[in-house]
């Protein structure tokens, strides 16, 4: 049975289009975008996608093995033509391309644009808080095609070999991708019924083999399948304690509100084709259950992996609620659904600004990365081996060109091996001889932000006497080994906004309230939506007893984008 819409179902994809764009908005630290904007610059420099390290003095010289080279290529390529801000659009493209996708297939799988439309929302609500700007954008997308390719038909052998020689050389979730296929072309029909299985498997096995044979086409051969499978399978590797990788019933990290309700949710729809009497309204769909346990399992090992959950479950659940809705939704109540849908979608957007160097700021948490620092090492052409934050490695990268290189970076183990990443965690950390062994390591520069115990740091390697402390600010501080070459004269940066937002921080910590706070408003006129100069000109208003002012500061910044680290 299928539906005589009371609305075309090109209406329902146009909500879905107003609805997805509203969750795109979700901000997070991307600290490898840059890392990645940094690799897509150096490739068309070298001509070659075979990079060897440059950006670290640990593993200065040694191969990089980078398996998303295309996607870098295309960050760089988009930044370049578009700008480095406009990155905020090829990320909501993405968002809303993979799940008109996603929807489009719902409907083939039950034909229901209601359905569609919800679980497809359903399932975006559920991955919104992991998706930054990365390539991992890239395999949602490749999910929803694949989706459309092979699910409950028997897809085109020019079309998967395309998808997955596409995929292979821009995300290493091509390695899920292949499971997925497998799931879908898996005759099940042949668990049930009496047919020759040699002949039932042979279409299946063909596909899958031109999908492996595609994927070998990549710089790194077979070694493409190795890196991604060592990484998910090795559960004793120290990289997989980075927050963003830990089982979401461990505390800390990036967190889904509806993820562990879904995963109720999801058992009990499995549970429901057990019951004779729902199975002749709900056709049975093994890949849907097959799909889902796989993903839950994966997600319930890494958060990370509940993007890949969210799209199960969507095709877990949409059969049910397509037999539900095509009982129990009057036609015309699907007018009254598409209408709620798009003014829930509005109003969502209307908290947010669609103007890239806003929404850039926010959604790549720009304002955490050490920009005033960055200038002033551009400003006075320092360099040299630097024992730096992890997340501003990348950053790092993207803004000096090598010129400081760091000790590690958000590139982990596709370069860098264990012990060097539980050497950066104990010096973060400041766990015993943490002192020593940034001194043992070869950096004579130390670049680290205040906040988390960095104070702590900073303080401690300028109570040796042997650093001195270069430049400061809000961010963060930079300071050199006392063997560190310097020019005769450091010149500070005038006349920038990290200029301004430097002075706020220096002259408040000096007790000079009314210079911060002149400084401070420099620096808000010259960004209003900028979250460093919200909060600074906020605090220094306050400092000088402009309580109103103040929070009229605030309102405008909250005016210009919603975020909630606009305090």
């Amino acid at each position: 049975m299928t539906d005589r819409p009371a609305v075309p179902a090109a209406f329902f994809y146009l909500a879905g289009a107003l609805v997805y764009l509203s969750f795109g908005f979700t901000e997070m630290m991307g600290s490898d975008l840059w890392w990645h904007l940094a690799a897509g610059r150096e490739i068309v420099q070298t001509g070659s996608v075979g990079l060897v390290d440059s950006w670290s003095f640990t593993e200065n010289g040694s191969v990089w093995h980078n398996h998303e080279w295309l996607a870098d290529l295309i960050f760089y390529g988009w930044a370049s033509v578009f700008g480095v801000e406009s990155l905020v659009y090829w990320k909501w493209l993405l968002i809303v391309a993979t799940f008109l996708l996603l929807q489009r297939a719902l409907m083939r799988l039950g034909a229901s644009s209601p359905s569609a439309l919800v679980c497809s929302v359903a399932a975006l609500a559920i991955a919104a808080p992991y998706l930054d700007l990365r390539p991992q954008l890239y395999t949602l997308l490749g999910i929803s095609v694949l989706l459309n390719l092979a699910l409950w038909r028997t897809p085109k052998l020019w079309a998967i070999g395309l998808l997955f020689v596409v995929w292979v050389n821009l995300h290493g979730g091509f390695i899920f991708g292949l499971m997925l296929l497998g799931i879908l072309v898996f005759p099940w029909n042949v668990l049930s019924q009496s047919e020759e299985k040699k002949e039932a498997f042979k279409g299946p096995l063909i596909t899958l083999a031109v999908a492996v044979v595609a994927c070998l086409i990549n710089p790194d051969f077979v070694r493409v399948f190795v890196l991604p499978l060592t990484y998910a399978l090795n559960a004793d590797s120290p990289y997989r304690s980075i927050a963003e990788w830990r089982s979401p019933l461990e505390a800390g990290g990036i967190v889904s509100g509806p993820y562990l309700y879904s995963l109720v949710v999801g058992a009990s729809a499995a549970l429901c084709w057990l019951l004779p009497t729902l199975r002749r309204k709900v056709p049975f769909v093994p890949e849907a259950v097959v799909f889902a346990l796989l993903t839950a399992a994966m997600s319930l090992t890494s958060r990370r992996f509940t993007i890949l959950w969210a799209i199960a479950v969507a095709v877990l659940l949409h059969p049910f609620l397509a037999a539900l809705l095509r009982e129990r939704l009057p036609r015309s109540a699907t007018v009254v659904l598409l209408t709620l849908m798009v003014i829930w979608a509005v109003d969502r957007l209307q908290q947010y600004s669609l103007r890239p160097a806003v929404a850039y700021h926010y959604l790549t948490a720009e304002y955490t990365y050490p920009h005033g620092l960055a200038e002033f090492v551009a400003l006075n052409q320092l360099e040299g081996n630097t024992f730096a934050l992890y997340n501003w490695g990348g950053f790092l990268h993207w803004r000096t060109d090598g010129a400081l290189k760091v000790f590690i970076d958000g590139r982990a183990n596709t370069v860098f091996d264990d012990q060097t990443y539980l050497d950066y965690v104990a010096v973060a950390g400041a766990q015993p001889g943490w002192l020593e062994r940034v001194e043992n390591s070869g950096a004579t520069l130390f670049l680290w932000p205040r906040a988390r115990g960095g104070e702590r740091l900073i303080r401690g390697l300028q109570n040796t006497g042997r650093w001195i402390l270069l430049y400061q600010d809000a961010r963060g501080a930079l300071l050199a080994h006392e063997d560190h070459p310097l020019p005769p004269t450091l010149r500070l940066p005038k006349d920038t906004l990290a200029a301004d937002l430097a002075e706020t921080f220096v002259t408040t910590r000096k007790g000079e309230y009314e210079v911060a706070e002149v400084a401070a408003r420099r620096a808000w006129e010259r960004e209003p939506w900028n979250q460093a100069a919200c909060t600074g000109h906020k605090r220094t208003l306050q400092l000088v007893g402009k309580a109103k002012e103040a929070d009229a500061v605030m309102e405008a910044c909250r005016g210009l984008f919603s975020s909630r680290f606009l305090r």
